[in-house]
């Protein structure tokens, strides 16, 4: 058992799509309750899984204690006030649980022919958002949103893959979830450009809240454990050459096999077990690479002593993505055999 860093110890949430009938997500979400995490995501792809915000509501209802929220919905598919609504309802099911997380589009948008939008666009949708459940009024895209019936308090996070968007969740949003990798070295520059972010619009940097948006899987051996994830390591490296590669952190050498990946990667099989996208990071040779950045797979003893690292770096919170079926099994291994290493 180690000493945590300064005397913090990792705080993990978890996140998962709702892929199920809704019985059996509820299930999963009295495990994470139950197991001692302290948030659940529920990710927004209506072409591919169940509504974010139904499954929500159950799982609120279901809960006690975890703060939960969509991570992340698009500027894409939900107009600011549609996004406030589903906010402020989910905040009355659960309150002082809720969150609102907030993306560029992913296979939300791609999905349906659409793409990811610019940076502009995501802050002045996180901005309506803000204003929409702060004062019930909004200028977005030259009109004026109105929200009328709640006043609740749901912080606002973004989703960021690269520098821009994490200087951007600091200069305006109430936490962000960094899917940059866990790399010590990539930690740290993650977190100086949130920082910077923060200073450059005057705010104090430590009231940014940063999630580490890892995935994790515990097995017999790091192959194994490996084997299971590909779908969710190919999903984070199409990120990786989306809109420029600056400030990314890609190798040179790879940057030609990562440019394929995002040409080839198949939306309609987003994050799913067995895809070609996983076939595609195999053919590619990118598996490694992809585990080494974005994940902590492996033995329990391989997994502790990675996230020793990331937290030496800066890494305080993990919010661990699990797209593989056995979602109960993960949840109880991580509780029981890598969580109590940092109590």
């Amino acid at each position: 058992m180690r000493e945590p860093v300064s005397g913090t110890r990792p705080e993990f949430g978890i996140n998962f799509m709702p892929t199920a009938p809704a019985t059996e997500v509820v299930e999963w979400a009295r495990a994470v309750e139950r197991h001692g995490y302290s948030v659940l995501g529920i990710s927004d792809s209506q072409s591919i899984c169940r509504d974010v915000y139904v499954t929500l509501a159950l799982a609120a209802a279901a809960t006690e204690r975890i703060r939960l929220g969509p991570r992340v919905i698009t500027p894409v598919t939900r107009h600011p006030s549609v996004a406030a609504s589903a906010a402020a309802t989910l905040a009355e099911l659960a309150p002082g649980r809720t969150l609102v997380g907030i993306g560029t589009g992913d296979s939300a948008a791609y999905n349906i022919g659409l793409k990811a939008v610019p940076l502009a666009e995501l802050r002045a949708y996180a901005l309506a958002i803000r204003d929409l459940l702060t004062t019930g009024r909004a200028d977005y895209h030259g009109a004026v949103a109105r929200f009328t019936w709640s006043r609740p308090r749901v912080p606002i996070f973004l989703a960021a893959s690269g520098p821009k968007t994490l200087r951007l969740a600091g200069q305006i949003a109430d936490g962000v979830v960094v899917r940059t990798g866990i790399l010590p070295e990539i930690i740290r520059d993650s977190i100086a450009q949130v920082r910077a972010g923060a200073l450059e619009a005057g705010r104090d940097p430590d009231a940014v809240e940063m999630w580490w948006w890892p995935d994790a899987n515990v097995a017999a051996s790091r192959r194994e454990a490996i084997g299971e994830i590909t779908m969710s390591l190919a999903a984070a490296g199409n990120h990786l050459t989306r809109f420029t590669t600056e400030g990314k952190h890609v190798p040179h050498d790879l940057l030609p096999k990562l440019r394929t990946l995002g040409a080839r990667y198949a939306f309609a099989d987003h994050v799913q077990p067995g895809s070609a996208n996983s076939r595609l990071i195999e053919e590619l040779g990118l598996v490694d690479y992809l585990a080494d950045r974005f994940a902590f797979a492996g033995t329990a003893k391989e997994c502790i002593a990675k996230l020793e690292r990331a937290v030496d770096a800066g890494a305080r919170r993990f919010w661990i993505s699990i797209h593989f079926d056995d979602k109960l099994r993960f949840l109880r291994d991580w509780a029981t055999q890598v969580m109590p290493a940092f109590r």
